[in-house]
């Protein structure tokens, strides 16, 4: 790149044709002639002549004030003339002008932009603002720089840093920076820094702000201080072009500044000191580069102002502040010595002087150029001002010595700048943010505790010897607990020691327990805002979590056990940091499973991580228990201050700094002082609220009974305070004040003042002033913190209020819940709130706010009941017996929030349990058993809708008012309370489903392949079938996605956890392929003679391991596959010891762990045993439990054989099937083991730990609970299964039968993987094994499946063939069924076609018989009564072995094609003989009857078309028709696309036709064309020919264009409908209707979706054979049934 910028400087031609405009052009170069263009005339002078010419072009006129283009468009400009005679009195002014700024005086004017034309659009808008990455620099970009701050340069990949220019005066933000604005080559911001080795990652921006001041420009009254605020504002708040902020104090910055730049810069760095709201700024800024910036002021400076007074020209402020000795810069300099030291400092001075009109000028010498600090690097450059900041290309010696500077600042940046270089972009921090589910900031809460703090307090911790032991950084992890009383300042001590640590440049994060709020009293959201924090400062643990976001792994909502051993166990603990992570957790008392954190934190005792914990809390009984059982090798250090003596200091601060706000005399603030101090005893928060109380007084008698009822303790206060609200001579005050504080102690999370304002509705009227008040009338219990929700002030204030020790709470929990459930059912059984939910989702969080708590938190109150009145009972009927509930499901689905369903299910169920049990001691006549049984129902609903609707509900809401009650199924309580079939648009016949089933999708392996292995990974459903083809669908639609073919058998396979990478162990070789292309990556040969038994990833996915029947284990680099397999340790499974009885053959089974560290293998004769991969030894034997052995008995009695295992990627044990008919759960380390009886031949494990799945030989699966191992849910079937597997996400269970993959969503699973929180201390109190393991039981109705439907034409009939030979003939209109025909082979029927006339119907099966019947009258297109059928004689063919293919009737259905595989024939139904026989491999075609001539028929191949006669199959012509471009362009949505012919384009073997058919409007031919690529990834491609394409026979043949958008969506082309609407269904089964030609802008906007096919209703075979009558039904195979769905297209759609 260099060569070539130097290069074209060189060879550029010195004449060019200019700009009429331009007059003079003048470019100066040292050393060398002078190119001078005067209107194209070019003429060399010489550098004497050059120099003669510098004052008189330098000379102020208006030729250089006033833009060429400027003065091209305007003819009078008085100013313009005014300056111009002027300019010959001082000709200096030109170049003073030029002073400290990027002008040129040597430059071509540059064009201006006018705010009227139309030539220039996009002027540049002013902060904050959007900005173009790496933009390219066009005419008006060369010319003007925009102000605010914009991105020069952004790197492909994610930047370690931000280098910041900063222009002087007037100068801007891209000619300060170029030497010749009309060669974008010479801005080297954006051409040369980007290329340079180690400044390449950088992303270079520059700010621009109005520092003009030639005449002209408007009257400014800016300072510098103004531009340092601008400079700030903009990194704080800028966004890019796609709407993100640039987050600028993410990463470190370098800042270059010319001139005044850099005084612009070092005051920005001064008010970032102290403003919290540029603290990440100031934090991020690490060095700046000083390009001749006047630290000392100039002299010219000041004539530059005088010169400005002589042209009447107003002052500028800023260049006031230049003067040498002025204000600002002595003050500037003498702050900014204090902060210099965090700052990596260069300097770089002039050492030329500038030319000044007749004179040569130094504008700044050396001491003003030079700050003269300890560490700050100087250096001279070889240029006058103008120069230090221009340079003439890469090789100029002046930007060699910026750029090394630059080079050394960025390989010597600080430790902690460092540790941020590899941290995510925006978008990345926000996909890491959705993954966690972090919700809120920690930041917030620090900020609001950080301002109660005083100067002063706190330091003292930082003294204690715990804290400072704690805080050395040491490589060893430690906890130190801070224990104090209640009240005494403990988070404000834990703001202090977070903000000293962040200071301190350290690694620090940490996190606030709130008990008020649901979120900040998880154990989950404190690990999810940890590992965030975490991956904001740790690169390598960043990019360990953007693996699991790549995976697919969910964590939002997984339980505190599964994140901490993702997150941190097999992540973060296992790096190896340079320095320790110190974490500060405060009020761990108010979590809500403290116990649990702490046993979680006895694993950083090993972790490789150094981590330091820091934890404030209260000491109890059970935290002390809890901290005494933490592992020896974690070192633990108590610090208890339970006196009142330890925050004396701090207390006697407050009272000082608070006392100054009382009324009365010195003496009386004294004596309220010492009273205040000597009864406080340690409470900060009771001196806090006592002082506010007095302050609050208006009279010193006032004060003086304050001081006389001061409380003693916080008891008492909080008593003074109830009672201050009980005597409000008010009454309506003390209901006001009971309602907020049921509010602010009970809801399950904070609310906003809006919201509690509508909660409060319509009981109490909207308040004027909601924070006043709530203020008012709650007094000191409550408080609004800085994101306007109220909570209660303390702790022991929610603690008082609800368990008042005087008897009577104030808070009645019981009452408080029942009130705020009855108002959040009242909100949702609103009659108009369907309405409300047409509004925008914006319009309706903030009209609404409270409807989104209601929504989601009537679950929450119900649970908390504890006396399920009849009250209550009528309430949750008032949602469940009305089309309130219909509209509560709605706006779940709006909110996005619709695991909600779940949650309600599980609190009916709990709720009818709990009145089921009231029942006994009641009246049986008061049971109202039928209300109790329609809220199980509505439970069993409830969470189906979650399993079966999901994501249709998601991507439309109001499908659940009539779609999804007609999909439902006829008993379930949805389908009979809201099912209207004259209301409703579809009406669907033809399937008897009564009940809820637990099938999702079933899905059938090609060609009677059968399933031998089964892996999920990330989306990916990927099954190893017989063939050695491993068969990849994506697991969110089922849609296939490639096929992967090993060429040989394969015994084990695997997939990488981001599924994108696949390997085969095939018989000699083991292949490597890259999915979704199947492309193959690597082949490796395999260890002679040996079997994979288990193959897994480890490392991060940077290997494969894999266990073999020859007792090793070895490993393949996935980087290095040349270097093949390799042995992982010798010593591995080569056993030693001698067990009596047992001997040791090849194993039987292999697995490892869930990281890959240990591997346990199991034999016919021989103990189970887990030995470690690193050290290659054994860590354990399997051993009978003791209640399944004899001890008595012989050695051998202790032990049995394990026929299959897995383990628990969570907890590390081992899930068993012992031979003689026991599960077991077995850990290698601590020697649990567990058995229960129940035969299995497979087992699987689910991610989370939490449940573990067998089937036996019987086809029965049993979901196991792994906690309590009980099964909790049973599948019947008489299927063998042969492999199981969980998805991902833990909702699914996928197992394989035969050649069929089964997906599974049971009720228990949905339940389990969208269980709340269950791991607090008192949780497991109310929990019991009967409770958590009630099991489920479904059961698999045999059936034999349609194999095939097919649609009579210009009829109502279709007939339908299934598994057992089997045709019927059926009416989609009066549901009437016959049967046609009858295989007694009882083999599949295969193919089923229909005349032209729907007259005759010839039916095959996979044996080669064929039935051929007669459709008479009642003709078969009325409609009413049966057709008679007569028998035709069928068609004798010799088939040879062959299949039939497909099978079609010419147009008066006297003759037959009969395709098979090799050859064709026709039959004649006249003459009952073959008349003609075609033998030709290249048969493999779809076959139509010609659309124009009667006497020829069609085949349709890949890539071409051919046209053959009836009469004696003879070809007749041949027509390409090869894949076209699919094209986008509206205007040519119902134009012809032709297509050129591309014979041997596409491999033919592996393209075919799947589907030719003529549409039902007789208008249009439409094909599907399947291509598997010789990789194995496998396209669709959907073609539509108008009938009059086939008149000639001239080729190509063209085809009607269908847009790239409508193409991608189509799963199933179905045909086209009158009014040229081709119908289609979705991707996500959506029938869909598409109008070709639409005018409108968005495809989005012209496709209407009617109805959607559940997935659960049909097979991937069964949606292959969908297809559509004339009038729009759809008929879709359901097990052996067919779905007839009809719908209303012209009226109907989503």
């Amino acid at each position: 790149m260099f060569k070539r910028l130097r290069e074209g400087r060189s060879g550029r031609p010195s004449s060019a044709k200019a700009s009429s405009d331009t007059l003079i052009q003048t470019t100066t170069l040292p050393d060398r002639p002078a190119v001078t263009t005067s209107r194209g005339n070019t003429t060399i002078s010489s550098p004497s002549q050059e120099h003669r010419k510098s004052s008189a072009s330098s000379t102020f006129s208006a030729e250089t004030l006033v833009p060429a283009a400027s003065r091209a468009n305007s003819d009078t400009s008085a100013f313009s003339d005014a300056t111009t005679l002027l300019a010959p009195r001082d000709s200096r002014i030109g170049s003073v002008g030029s002073l400290f700024s990027g002008w040129s005086r040597n430059r071509s004017p540059t064009p201006t932009k006018s705010r009227d034309s139309n030539l220039y659009p996009n002027l540049p808008s002013r902060s904050p603002s959007r900005r173009r990455s790496s933009p390219s620099p066009g005419p008006a970009s060369k010319a003007l720089g925009r102000l605010g701050l914009h991105v020069v340069h952004q790197p492909e990949i994610a930047p370690l840093f931000n280098i910041i220019l900063i222009h002087g005066l007037g100068g801007d933000s891209r000619k300060t920076w170029t030497k010749d604005l009309s060669d974008p080559d010479l801005f080297w911001p954006e051409r040369w820094l980007p290329l340079e080795p180690d400044i390449g990652r950088a992303r270079i921006l520059s700010f621009g702000y109005n520092a003009n001041f030639l005449p002209g420009t408007p009257r400014s009254i800016y300072k510098i201080g103004d531009f340092a605020k601008e400079l700030l504002f903009e990194m704080k708040f800028a966004k890019d072009d796609n709407g993100q902020d640039l987050d600028i104090g993410r990463l470190p910055i370098i800042v270059v500044a010319h001139s005044m730049g850099g005084l612009v810069a070092k005051k920005a760095y001064l008010l970032g000191q102290i403003d919290e709201t540029y603290q990440d700024i100031v934090r991020s800024m690490s060095a700046m580069v000083f390009l001749a910036t006047p630290h000392r002021g100039s002299n010219l400076a000041e004539v530059l102002g005088r010169l400005l007074a002589v042209f009447f020209q107003p002052s500028r402020e800023f260049i006031s502040d230049l003067n040498k000795g002025s204000h600002t810069l002595e003050e500037l300099n003498e702050q900014f010595r204090h902060v210099a030291p965090k700052l990596s400092i260069w300097s770089f001075y002039e050492t030329l002087a500038t030319p000044v009109g007749p004179a040569n000028v130094m504008v700044l010498d050396k001491d003003s150029s030079i700050l003269g600090y300890t560490k700050e690097v100087s250096r001279p450059l070889n240029a006058d001002h103008h120069g230090v900041c221009k340079y003439y290309g890469p090789e100029d010696s002046n930007y060699i010595s910026v750029r090394n500077a630059l080079s050394s600042l960025v390989k010597d940046l600080s430790p902690r700048d460092s540790a941020v270089r590899d941290r995510p972009d925006t978008n990345a921090t926000k996909n890491l943010k959705d993954f966690l589910g972090v919700l809120v900031s920690p930041e917030e809460d620090l900020n609001s505790i950080r301002r109660l703090w005083l100067s002063g307090t706190c330091d003292w911790l930082l003294h204690e010897p715990q804290i400072q032991s704690w805080m050395e950084k040491r490589q060893e992890s430690c906890v130190t607990w801070f224990s104090g009383p209640p009240g005494s300042g403990k988070s404000t001590l834990s703001a202090h020691m977070i903000t000293h640590l962040r200071g301190s440049d350290v690694a620090c994060q940490y996190f606030f327990f709130k008990f008020d709020d649901p979120i900040k009293r998880s154990l989950g959201s404190f690990l999810r805002s940890i590992a965030y924090q975490v991956a904001e400062d740790i690169p390598d643990f960043y990019r360990g979590l953007m693996d699991l976001v790549r995976d697919n792994t969910r964590l939002e909502k997984a339980d505190s056990l599964l994140i901490w051993k993702k997150l941190f166990e097999s992540t973060l603990l296992r790096l190896d940091l340079a320095t320790p992570l110190y974490w500060v957790i405060d009020a761990l008392d108010e979590s809500e499973a403290p116990k649990a954190l702490l046993d979680l934190l006895h694993s950083i005792g090993r972790s490789r991580a150094p981590i330091r914990v820091l934890i404030f809390s209260r000491k109890t009984e059970p935290l002390s228990l809890a901290f005494g059982r933490l592992p020896s090798s974690l070192p633990l250090q108590l610090l208890e201050k339970d006196g009142t003596d330890f925050n004396a200091l701090d207390i006697h601060t407050l009272i000082t700094e608070e006392i100054q706000h009382m009324r009365g005399s010195d003496e009386l603030k004294q004596r309220v002082a010492r009273s205040v101090e000597s009864h406080a005893q340690g409470s900060f928060l009771w001196a806090r609220l006592v002082l506010e109380d007095i302050v609050n007084c208006h009279s010193e008698d006032a004060i003086q009974d304050a001081l006389k009822d001061i409380p003693n303790d916080m008891n008492d206060l909080y008593r003074r305070m109830e009672l201050s609200i009980l005597n409000s001579p008010r009454k309506s005050n003390i209901a006001l004040a009971k309602a907020i504080l049921q509010w602010a102690t009970c809801a399950c999370r904070l609310l906003t003042l809006e919201e509690l304002s509508q909660a409060l509705r319509p009981e109490i009227p909207e308040l004027l002033d909601p924070r006043r008040t709530i203020q008012d009338v709650c007094g000191q219990f409550t408080m609004i913190n800085d994101n306007g929700q109220v909570t209660v002030v303390h702790q022991t204030a929610r603690e008082y209020l609800t368990k008042s020790p005087g008897g009577k709470s104030f808070v009645n929990i019981d009452e408080a819940h029942s009130k705020l459930f009855r108002k959040s059912i009242s909100v949702l059984c609103d009659p108009n709130l369907r309405y409300k939910l047409t509004h925008s989702h914006s319009t309706l969080r903030t009209a609404e706010s409270f409807l989104f708590y209601a929504a989601m938190s009537w679950t929450y109150h119900l649970r908390h009941i504890k006396m399920p009145s009849n009250e209550i009972l009528d309430s949750v009927l008032e949602l469940f017996k009305s089309t309130s509930v219909l509209t509560w499901i709605h706006s779940l689905a709006l909110f996005g929030i619709l695991e909600t369903l779940v949650k309600a299910a599980k609190a009916l169920t709990s709720f009818v349990s709990h009145r089921r049990k009231l029942n006994s001691t009641e009246n049986p006549l008061l049971h109202r058993l039928s209300d109790l049984d329609l809220l199980e129902r509505w439970a069993i609903d409830l969470v189906k809708l979650i399993g079966k609707f999901s994501r249709q509900l998601s991507s439309d809401p109001t499908i659940i008012y009539n779609l999804i009650p007609a999909l439902s199924p006829k008993y379930s309580i949805l389908h009979q309370q809201y099912f209207q079939r004259d209301a409703t648009e579809i009406a669907i016949k033809g399937i008897s489903d009564t009940h809820w089933n637990d099938s999702l999708a079933k899905i059938a392996l090609p060609n009677g392949d059968q399933a031998w292995n089964i892996a999920c990974a990330a989306d990916i459903l990927a099954v190893l079938g017989s063939s050695g083809t491993v068969y990849i669908w994506n697991a969110s639609n089922f849609s296939e996605i490639c096929k992967v073919r090993h060429q040989e058998r394969v015994t084990s396979f695997c997939m990488n956890s981001k599924g994108n990478i696949c390997v085969t162990y095939g018989l000699r070789s083991t292949k490597t392929w890259s999915i979704p292309s199947a492309r193959l990556l690597s082949c490796s040969p395999n260890p002679a003679d040996t079997k994979a038994k288990s193959m897994t990833f480890a490392d991060n996915d940077t290997k494969v391991l894999m266990g073999s029947d020859d007792r090793a284990v070895r490993c393949l680099q996935i980087k290095e596959p040349e270097a093949g397999w390799q042995v992982v340790d010798a010593s591995l499974l080569k056993e030693t010891s001698q067990l009596e009885g047992s001997f040791i053959n090849s194993p039987m089974c292999m697995a490892f762990n869930g990281d890959g560290t240990q591997v346990g293998v199991s034999y016919r004769g021989f103990p189970l045993s887990v030995w470690a991969l690193k050290g290659g030894y054994c860590i354990g034997r399997c051993k009978r439990a003791k209640a399944f052995r004899n001890d008595q008995a012989r050695p051998s009695a202790s032990w049995f054989g394990v026929d299959r295992f897995t383990w628990n990627p969570i907890t590390g044990h081992v899930i068993g099937l012992y031979r003689d008919g026991c599960v077991f759960k077995w850990h290698p380390l601590t020697g649990e083991n567990q058995e229960a009886p129940s035969l299995a031949d497979e087992v699987a494990a689910s991610s989370d730990g939490k449940l573990f799945a067998t089937s036996n030989s019987d086809g029965t699966v049993r979901l196991w609970n792994f906690a309590y191992f009980t099964v909790i849910y049973q599948l019947s079937s008489t299927d063998l299964v042969t492999g199981l597997a969980f998805s991902p996400d833990c909702m699914r269970l996928y197992d394989i039968r035969g050649s069929f993959v089964n997906a599974w969503e049971p009720n228990s699973l949905i339940r389990f993987s969208e269980s709340e929180e269950s791991i607090s201390d008192t949780a497991s109190e109310s929990q019991s094994p009967t409770s958590v393991s009630h099991i489920s039981e479904a059961s698999l109705r045999q059936y034999e499946a349609v194999t095939v439907v097919a649609a009579g034409p210009g009829s109502h009939w279709y007939c339908a063939g299934n598994e057992e030979g089997s045709v019927d003939l059926s009416n989609t209109r009066t549901d009437h069924t016959v049967e046609l025909s009858r295989f007694f082979n009882f083999m599949s029927v295969t193919q089923i076609a229909w005349s032209q006339d729907a007259t005759h119907v010839a039916t095959a099966d996979l044996g080669g018989d064929i039935s051929v019947k007669r459709l008479t009258a009642p003709l078969a297109s009325s409609g009413h009564g049966t057709p008679d059928l007569k028998t035709l004689t069928p068609p004798r063919i010799d088939l040879v072995g062959r299949g039939i293919q497909q099978m079609l009737f010419n147009t008066d259905a006297s003759l037959m094609l009969i395709a098979t595989d090799g050859g064709g024939h026709i039959w004649s139904l006249k003459s009952q003989t073959t008349i003609t026989t075609l033998h030709d491999n290249d048969m493999n075609r779809r076959w139509l009857q010609h659309p124009l001539q009667e006497s020829s028929f069609v085949g349709f191949g890949p890539t071409d078309i051919k046209v053959f006669h009836w009469q004696d199959f003879s070809e007749q012509a041949r027509l390409y028709q090869s894949r076209i471009k699919l094209d986008t362009t509206q205007e040519q949505l119902h134009g012809i696309t032709q297509t050129s012919p591309e014979p041997g384009g596409i491999d033919d073997a592996r393209s075919a036709v799947s589907k030719a058919l003529f549409t039902q409007d007789r208008e249009h031919v439409l094909l599907q064309t399947k291509t598997s690529s010789s990789q194995g990834h496998i396209s669709k491609q959907v073609l539509l020919f108008h009938i009059s394409a086939f008149a000639s026979d001239e080729s190509p043949i063209p085809s009607i264009s269908i847009p790239a958008g409508i193409h991608a969506k189509m799963e199933i082309p179905l045909g086209m409908l009158p009014g040229s609407r081709l119908a289609f269904l979705d991707q996500d089964l959506w029938f869909c209707t598409f109008r070709l030609g639409s005018s409108r802008d968005s495809e989005n906007d012209v496709i209407q979706r009617h109805y959607f096919v559940p997935r659960d209703w049909t097979s991937t075979e069964g949606v292959e054979q969908s297809c559509m009558t004339d009038d729009g039904t759809l008929l879709c195979p359901k097990d052996d049934q067919v779905a007839v769905i009809t719908c209303n297209l012209d009226i109907s759609g989503f």
